[in-house]
């Protein structure tokens, strides 16, 4: 069963809170995640920097504290260890001499692309270096302190650790922020869903009381509404009263068929919200049954001396419903003739745009104010000052107008051209030219 307008706004509402509010969760989380990843990876970059930088201190004390103080002829295979395999410690210290030579490698790491010359140049100028380097194909953090004696530099120390470790704990802690920051969308997203619909079902029974209500008072007002018409016209009929009362009469039978309308109109709109507006499109001749509903509409135009004028430049085929067709022309006509001052022309033109057919209803009246341009399609909706033949009306017929053009797949659309008069564009899905007119679209 096809949704009702009322519900298509409802589910529409439920779509836009959840978006806003789940945009605002995402941000949220991002933001907390964000931080949190900050926060977390600088205080790991804090412990590796410490922790290499606590090893080449140690170093510096322990050469410190050796006979002689001079580590430049310290040798390498003496001082490793035997028992430790090449390259298994992830911290290492060296001890290298001014020419660049590693004098001491107690970790018995390997050596390829150290010492780097750069950071020892740097910590000699600079009195220390921390830097992050790759060697040996492997990232390492690097720390490197100048062998000072005499306020001479003697060698360096070079430390550093590998970031294989310091590398898997980031990844493993990103992928940890980002699983908790998508569980709790996941359950954010179930959460506004069910707390969103609950919020809604109020405004829905709301809606649903409005129209039983509209549906039930408009089957209660239409049989007392005939029955005043009726007697006024037995009345008048009936000579029943004299001259005098005789336009009191008139206007009771006018009143009595605009109540008629409206108790119509808001019938039709009750029914419209309850399930969508059926139609059965066929190939229509639009452009013909313009110029037929043109005719028909002549002599209510005359009455309020409005001239009605059709323009086409030949057969123009769409996919439409022929009933609601004629009802939709009729509503824009009649909205038209209303608004047009005496002696002015109502021009319907009909118009085949590329996969479009186009159908134009233009006055000579006031004109729309822009603010107004949307609004008018909305139900009782009536611009002040701008009717001309005191008919009124009830406010709906734009209304209607626009549920038939969403029914038959196509838009309508307001517009003043020139600041003056009105200007009602429908479009309509073109059929094919070689088409067969009344045949299923």
């Amino acid at each position: 069963m096809a949704l009702g307008t009322t519900e298509r706004l409802i589910r529409r509402t439920r779509r836009r809170l959840f978006a806003v509010t789940m945009a605002l969760l995402a941000l949220l989380v991002v933001g907390v995640g964000a931080v949190t990843a900050v926060v977390a990876l600088r205080a790991l970059d804090s412990d590796v920097d410490r922790a290499v930088m606590d090893a080449v201190q140690a170093q510096l004390v322990a050469i410190g504290k050796e006979t002689g103080g001079d580590s430049g002829g310290v040798d390498t295979d003496a001082n490793a260890d035997p028992d430790r395999p090449t390259g298994q410690s992830d911290t290492f210290v060296l001890v290298v001499n001014p020419s660049g030579t590693v004098t001491e490698n107690r970790s018995n790491y390997p050596t390829v692309g150290l010492p780097d010359t750069a950071a020892m140049a740097s910590a000699a100028a600079s009195g220390s270096d921390l830097r992050t380097i790759q060697a040996n194909g492997v990232d390492l953090r690097l720390y490197t302190l100048p062998i000072v004696r005499n306020g001479q530099a003697q060698g360096f120390v070079q430390g550093g650790i590998r970031l294989d470790l310091h590398d898997r704990i980031a990844r493993t802690l990103l992928l940890a922020i980002g699983a908790v920051g998508a569980v709790g969308l996941v359950g954010a997203a179930l959460i506004t869903l069910l707390v969103t619909g609950r919020a809604l079902r109020p405004i829905r029974e709301g809606f649903e009381a409005q129209r039983r209500f509209v549906a039930d008072a408009s089957h209660e007002l239409r049989t007392p509404a005939a029955l005043i018409r009726a007697n006024a016209e037995v009345l008048e009929r009936e000579n029943l009263v004299d001259d005098e009362g005789r336009d009191f009469v008139t206007d009771i039978v006018a009143e009595a068929d605009r109540l008629g309308l409206l108790v119509g109109d808001l019938l039709q709109l009750a029914a419209w919200d309850e399930t969508r507006l059926s139609v059965s499109p066929v190939v229509l001749d639009v452009a013909s049954l313009a110029a037929d509903t043109v005719r028909g509409a002549t002599a209510l135009a005359a009455e309020r001396e409005v001239t009605l004028a059709h323009e086409a430049a030949g057969p123009v085929l769409a996919s439409a419903d022929r009933d609601r067709f004629v009802q939709l022309l009729l509503i824009l006509v009649d909205n038209a003739v209303d608004h047009s001052p005496r002696g002015t022309t109502v021009t319907v033109r009909v118009r085949r745009a590329g996969a479009q057919a186009m159908v134009e209803v233009e006055d000579q009246g006031p004109g729309i104010p822009p603010e107004a341009m949307e609004r008018i399609f909305e139900p009782f909706t009536r611009l002040h000052g701008t009717t001309r033949h005191g008919s009124g009306g009830t406010g709906l017929g734009l209304a209607i107008a626009r549920r038939i053009t969403d029914a038959m797949r196509g838009t309508i659309h307001a517009s003043s051209p020139e600041g003056a008069g009105a200007r009602f564009t429908v479009t309509l899905p073109a059929a094919d030219s070689h088409a067969k007119p009344d045949a299923p679209a």
